[in-house]
């Protein structure tokens, strides 16, 4: 046989790693796709769940790490992140909630499970805070403790200013000071208390902050129960 005779048969030869390659690729982004597709088919369904615990309407649920279905697999989830919107909680509505979820378990049936630790940031604006302490003020923040507000007695315009603190499971407002006015002529308009109550998940109000815009409440909750 001559050395012509056996050219064609190395380049059929040499074609099987290419078409093993190209097989391998498939089969891994095939597999990336039915990941993805149980992730967001979990994630719904996980969202569904939780809506029950108190939500208004089902939340964004996120659940994170690569790849899923092994989690899906151990029932075990590390990290699922929560958000969600116009949450009312007693008086107040809480404008959004970030919450991340931790340890978080299915039970066998898939549909119900704990989740084993939760922290999150719950967003309460000046106007609902004072909205649901009968204040008629404008609120602005005046530091991480504080808000001032534009207040008027006698002909006598001036800021106000007002420490925000948490007490027990309540949001205190105070007022500290008011330049030219005695703060009893304020009466209860900077000097109001707003109970934080009915948090979704069982959450509690641990602390806070004052924001630009608003009040931030750190909350947190543990082994909480989701279920059909």
């Amino acid at each position: 046989m001559t050395r012509e005779d056996r050219l064609p048969r190395r380049r059929r030869r040499r074609r099987w790693p290419l078409v093993l390659g190209i097989v391998l690729v498939v089969l891994v982004v095939l597999a990336i796709v039915v990941d993805r597709v149980a992730l967001f088919i979990t994630e719904d369904a996980m969202a569904g769940e939780i809506k029950k615990q108190g939500f208004p309407a089902k939340p964004d649920v996120t659940i994170e790490g690569f790849p899923f279905l092994t989690q899906v697999a151990s029932r075990h989830f590390d990290d699922v992140r929560l958000k969600a919107k116009n949450i009312p909680a007693g008086p107040l509505n809480v404008t959004r909630l970030d919450a991340r979820a931790t340890d978080v378990k299915l039970n066998s049936d898939y549909q119900s499970g704990t989740l084993g630790h939760v922290t999150g940031d719950a967003f309460v604006g000046f106007g609902d805070l004072s909205k649901a302490g009968g204040s008629e003020l404008s609120l602005e923040a005046d530091g991480p403790d504080k808000v001032k507000a534009k207040v008027g007695a006698f002909g006598v315009d001036a800021t106000a200013i007002a420490s925000v603190t948490k007490e027990g499971n309540n949001i205190h407002v105070r007022a500290l000071s008011a330049e030219g006015l005695d703060l009893s002529d304020l009466g209860n308009d900077l000097d109001f208390t707003v109970p934080v109550g009915g948090l979704p998940l069982g959450m509690r109000f641990d602390s806070l902050t004052v924001t630009s815009s608003g009040v931030l409440l750190r909350v947190s909750g543990s082994h909480v129960v989701f279920s059909q």
